[in-house]
């Protein structure tokens, strides 16, 4: 299955997904960390650990899939 050509078929439940980095789940690991110890973030203007991160992603449709085709895999 790929998800990329679910979408581009518009035939079936799956309308959309959404792009994400692969090292996000480290970086959450550093950050509650640094938390954890109370410490701050040397490469950040604030030293403090920020409450909340927003990452960039991109929603991936019917309308945009061909841009996102070569990142599917096949499961």
């Amino acid at each position: 299955a790929n998800a990329m050509r679910d979408i581009q078929a518009d035939n079936g439940v799956l309308k959309a997904t959404v792009t994400y980095s692969p090292t996000m789940a480290g970086s959450a690991i550093k950050l509650a960390r640094l938390i954890a110890q109370g410490k701050g973030m040397s490469d950040l203007l604030e030293q403090e650990v920020p409450q909340s991160i927003t990452l960039a992603s991109e929603t991936i449709t019917k309308e945009n899939v061909q841009k996102y085709l070569p990142l599917g895999f096949e499961s």
